[in-house]
């Protein structure tokens, strides 16, 4: 007997190919019947598209139930982009099962979701346990916790072993973790990989575990093949099919979402919005200072890419302003010393990014631009730094009201080791809502 197993992930609401998906499964579901199972593995939900901003992802739950999901669980999208009251109920209508091994209330014992589910098909149990990327301080931000990731997996495996024939993992832990799952726990025989966006064209072996990940944004969805004699897994393949090898579908739901959006009207008369990547704007010196005042910081650093699509000015509504800034990004206030501020400021203004083309981090944008920087000055002539009109002193602690991408890369090293404080929910577009009477 062979199972189909289909699995996607990281969608990131590229609706143009998960509707082709949805067609593909359907008809797979009529051939195979009662042996097919398809997953979901996170990153499905993604903010920057105005059809799951509408919904808060409630969209996307109902693009998985019409595409006959069987068992999901949550990726970083999912779980840092909504609040915990979104999240809890965004599977409220799901016809499938969720689960997540690693995310649980702040001191909770037990997870949130179910750590594992047990589908059988014609006598044959197959066990689906799931964990996500430990994000800690975005997810301690919004009163979850995620971390221990692989004793929390451990523990599962240890109930699960006794019960199944089979073992899958969906993993949103990303591919270097789930190499070290598969040399850990060989008792898994099936991990299905995410969250770094790596695609392997016919899975990958490693201790015996089978890997398979299907890339992003539906580039592929992916089909393992898993054939038993009796009960027992004798053989399994993995595959990828190409999105473009499907037949294209109708695709309304960007102007589903911009409808829904557009009926939200923030301001009658708004002052147009440049999209200026190589030097300062009216409005990216704006949101600078409202990053800055936002945090209650001393100063505040962005930069000029942020600004996706320009806005002609008049009606500013929900939809125009995800326009401009459809990221997933949150501000972060951070601590540093006199030293590092001037530091961070000298780097900024060498602009060493400006022609980069930045993929993730939150970033949905394409070239990064320049850095802005509000209420900090430097006096050329005698080598002198100023917050506001105060001179920096070295030793001091201050406080940079920036952007939560920052601290995940190279740009600033000078914040790795910083005391941080992220604020959740508010995406940078929620924040600008809070200062509508500039724009």
């Amino acid at each position: 007997m062979e199972v189909k197993i289909f699995h996607t992930n990281d969608i990131h609401s590229a609706l143009n190919n998960y509707v082709k998906f949805k067609g593909f499964l359907n008809d797979k579901r009529h051939q195979y019947r009662d042996n097919m199972i398809y997953v979901d593995i996170g990153d499905h939900v993604d903010r920057s598209h105005p059809y799951t901003e509408a919904t808060l992802g409630k969209g996307n739950v109902d693009l998985l139930n019409e595409a006959g999901c069987d068992v999901a669980t949550i990726g970083n999208n999912e779980g840092i982009t909504l609040t915990q009251e979104q999240l809890a109920h965004l599977y409220d209508d799901a016809d499938f099962d969720v689960i997540c091994a690693n995310l649980r209330d702040v001191g909770a014992s037990e997870p949130f979701f179910k750590p594992y589910i047990i589908k059988e098909i014609k006598g044959v149990k197959i066990g689906f346990i799931a964990a996500t990327v430990e994000f800690t301080p975005f997810y301690l931000a919004l009163d979850w916790e995620v971390q221990d990731a692989f004793l929390w997996i451990e523990r599962y495996l240890n109930e699960l072993k006794g019960q199944v024939d089979v073992i899958v993992m969906l993993s949103h832990l990303g591919m270097y973790d789930d190499e070290n799952l598969a040399n850990r726990f060989p008792e898994i025989d099936l991990i299905l990989s995410s969250h770094t966006h790596h695609h392997f064209d016919h899975g990958e072996e490693i201790n015996g575990v089978l890997l398979a990940a299907a890339g992003r944004y539906g580039e592929y969805i992916g089909e393992v093949t898993l054939k038993f004699h009796n009960n027992t897994l004798i053989d399994k393949r993995a595959k990828l099919i190409e999105s473009d090898f499907l037949a294209p579908k109708e695709n309304g739901y960007y102007n589903i979402g911009k409808e829904m959006l557009d009926k939200s009207i923030l301001k009658d008369q708004a002052y147009p919005i440049e999209r200026r990547l190589y030097s300062a704007s009216r409005f990216t010196s704006l949101l600078a200072y409202m990053i800055r005042d936002f945090t209650n910081s001393d100063v505040g650093l962005i930069h000029t890419g942020l600004v996706a699509s320009p806005f002609e000015g008049g009606k500013l509504t929900d939809f125009s302003l995800h326009k401009v800034l459809p990221h997933a990004i949150n501000a972060v206030k951070i601590e540093l010393t006199g030293r590092e501020i001037k530091e961070v400021f000298t780097q900024a203004n060498r602009h060493e990014y400006k022609d980069e083309i930045v993929r993730g981090l939150g970033f949905r944008g394409d070239i990064f631009g320049c850095f802005v920087i509000d209420n900090i000055s430097y006096v050329q002539s005698e080598r002198e730094y100023y917050i506001g009109e105060d001179l920096i002193d070295d030793a001091k602690i201050y406080t940079l009201g920036t952007l939560d991408m920052y601290t995940f890369g190279r740009i600033f090293p000078q914040f790795r080791y910083s005391k941080k404080e992220y604020l959740m929910p508010d995406l940078l577009r929620d924040i600008v809502k809070n200062y509508i009477e500039y724009l």
